[in-house]
This record gives C-alpha cells, sequence and structure tokens, in this order.
C-alpha cells in the first residue's frame, strides 16, 4: 500500500470525507473504505471510467489537495514522473484526509459544454461485417456528440436482460470525417461468451435501441515534434484509424509508423482505409501488418511473428517516436515493456482493451 498526498491535510485514516471536482461545485461524500471513483459513481458525478480495477487507467486523474492510499501498484497506467505530479487512479484510491479533490477531464463546469460524457438514445443503422468475428456498427443518435479521435463511448442495451452494465468501445472515424454529430460507428469483435457480443452477434440488429454514454477516455493526439509510432491489434486499430483520419484532415507531416497485429490475414480488417490514409499522407507513412498464426504454406509474404518481435529489432530507431498502443492487455503489456526503455513516458500513450472476462479475472485478483 502506498500513501500519497499533494498537499497537507487532516488525516483521517480511511475514516470517509468529501471528495471535491476541481473547478465545479460537485462534492460527494466518501464512505469508510470507499475509492474516490466509488464514491463520484454513486453521487451521479461524470467521472471516465470503464474496469473499475485499476486495469484500464480510464479514471486517471490529478489529486490536487489532500491525501490518499493506493489499494495496489498503479504503475502501468501512472508513470513516476505523473505519480510525483499528483496523477492517480480513482478506482484504486482511499480517501485518507478529510478533504480530497482531483482534477478529471469533463467533470467540472468549464468542460460541462465541451467534452463532459452525457448519455443518449441511439438505435443501430447498419451492421457491417469487417472480418468473420469484427463487424462495423453504425448508430444513429438522439442527440449529438461531440468527441476527439481515440476515445470512446460506454453501450447498454435498454430492456435486456444482463445488458445494464456498459461496455466500452472506441470512435472508428475521426469526428472530422463524420456525415452528422448524430452518427457514430465502432468497431466490435464477437468475444466468445461474451454477453454483450453474444446478444449483438445472433441476429440483425438493425433498428434496435441502444443508449450510449460518452465520450469518454483521455487517449488522443498530443502535439509533439516527434515521428509517430502507431500500434494496434485487432480492434485497437478503430482508435488508431480515428486519430490518422484525424491528422490527415489536419495536415499532419510527421512520419508514421503503423505496426498492426493480426492472427491471420482473414483477420486484418481497414486495409482499404489504411491504404487511403498512406497514399494521402503529408509524410512517410510505413504500414506494418504483423501475423501471429498465419499457415506457414499460405501465399504471405509479410512480417510474421508478434508485433512485439518488430519493436524489439527497432527499438534503437523508435526511441524519438511518440507513440499511441491501443489493443488487447497482453500486447499492450509487451510493448510497452520494450518501448519503456527508449520512449519517454509523456511521449506514450496507450489504450488497452478489456473485455468483461479480463475484468471480472483482475476483480477477483484484487479481491
Amino acid at each position: 500500500m502506498t500513501m500519497f498526498g499533494l498537499k497537507s491535510s487532516p488525516k483521517q485514516s480511511g475514516r470517509g470525507g468529501a471528495l471535491h471536482i476541481a473547478g465545479s461545485d460537485r462534492v460527494a461524500s466518501i464512505a469508510a473504505g470507499e475509492t474516490l471513483l466509488g464514491a463520484a459513481v454513486r453521487e451521479d458525478i461524470p467521472f471516465p471510467r470503464m474496469c473499475n480495477v485499476g486495469e484500464c487507467g480510464a479514471c486517471k486523474c490529478r489529486l490536487t489537495r489532500g491525501h490518499v492510499r493506493l489499494k495496489k501498484d498503479i504503475s502501468l497506467h501512472v508513470s513516476p514522473e505523473e505519480l510525483s505530479s499528483g496523477f492517480i487512479l480513482a478506482c484504486q484510491s482511499v480517501a485518507e484526509s478529510a478533504e480530497v479533490e482531483v482534477e478529471v477531464l469533463g467533470a467540472g463546469d468549464d468542460d460541462a459544454g465541451k467534452q463532459a460524457p452525457r448519455k443518449m438514445d441511439a438505435s443501430i443503422t447498419q451492421m457491417t461485417m469487417l472480418t468473420p468475428d469484427v463487424c462495423e456498427l453504425e448508430l444513429s443518435l438522439a442527440v449529438d456528440i461531440d468527441y476527439v479521435a481515440g476515445q470512446y463511448a460506454q453501450l447498454t442495451v435498454p430492456g435486456v436482460m444482463g445488458l445494464d452494465e456498459p461496455r466500452c468501445y472506441s470512435f472508428a472515424e475521426a469526428p472530422t470525417g463524420r456525415s452528422s454529430k448524430r452518427r457514430a460507428i465502432f468497431h466490435i469483435r464477437h468475444v466468445p461468451g461474451g454477453a454483450f457480443t453474444g446478444w449483438l452477434f445472433a441476429a440483425d440488429r438493425t433498428g434496435d435501441r441502444l443508449c450510449l454514454s460518452g465520450p469518454h477516455g483521455g487517449l488522443c493526439y498530443r502535439e509533439a515534434e516527434r515521428p509517430l509510432l502507431c500500434v494496434a491489434a485487432g480492434t485497437g486499430l478503430a482508435p488508431i484509424k480515428a486519430i490518422l483520419e484525424q491528422g490527415l484532415a489536419e495536415g499532419f507531416t510527421h512520419d508514421v509508423t503503423l505496426v498492426v497485429g493480426a492472427r491471420t490475414r482473414r483477420d486484418l480488417y481497414a486495409i482499404d482505409s489504411i491504404l487511403a490514409i498512406q497514399e494521402r499522407w503529408h509524410g512517410s507513412f510505413a504500414f506494418v501488418p504483423v501475423l501471429s498464426q498465419e499457415s506457414e504454406d499460405s501465399a504471405w509474404r509479410g512480417r510474421r511473428g508478434r508485433v512485439t518481435d518488430y519493436l524489439r529489432e527497432r527499438e534503437k530507431s523508435l526511441a524519438d517516436c511518440a507513440a499511441y498502443l491501443c489493443g488487447p492487455p497482453a500486447m499492450i503489456d509487451s510493448a510497452l515493456e520494450v518501448l519503456r526503455h527508449r520512449i519517454p513516458p509523456k511521449h506514450l500513450h496507450h489504450d488497452r482493451f478489456l473485455d468483461r472476462g479480463s475484468i471480472a479475472t483482475a476483480a477477483s485478483a484484487v479481491a
């Protein structure tokens, strides 16, 4: 367990207190032993979140007043430099002072009209299969939504038992490319045994009603005069594709290396979209697909193995890059092992894609 505090405040040794959101008048009471995130959610304070067990990093915020106790090591998502600046994970932080204040993107009054998450009705307008187990889901929204390329939304299915817990999916196109602010597209993989994807893939759901909450998440392009290293596996390509589309629309001239991991050729998708971005990009653009399970006797002439094999071979040349990583936890963790020795934390950005099974496993490990 770790004690952390930025400002002096009377300690109460976990007896509860009050949570203040910087830049707003929102206050939540904190029960003894309750996490900051738990208090915020109970009081309906908008707070980016997904797994609630410290695996996704979505609830990263900055402690500006008070003391907290961390329930577990959070270095996977909070670098030593960030921790020294007050960054924490709200889901792993228990108040140890009577008053605690945090800065949260979208929760302050000044942000309310910008990117604050909101709930809205949505309906499925189209489902398009991209691979045997990935579909592109197009939604029509009841109200406008503004988001930043790289962010995600939470989806639930009203009236369907077991689907009232939110599932998180990244926006799969840049906001600049949308024909309407009332349109959203997601890439969704069929997870074996998954309740939501089992329901979605069981039939043509066109016309079915969903509830969308968003936007959430802090993954987005950060201005830096560095080449871009983008690494994606599975549907982690969705936010990476959106970020690159945004860069194309804004005339980025950064050199780009896009590394995409998949099991076999049939699991690669959105190739035409990637090649279209590559053709129009204003700097150099290297596209490197890597297949881990492609048959040895296939006609594939590209890279084989894992994306981390490619990163290890070129880690010295990648030191000057700003990296954006999206995909399953195992891929993210392995890639970070390689890149953390070369790329400064402020230029290393990632989003770990967790399904409900991964979250349940992590929760049981914490319990």
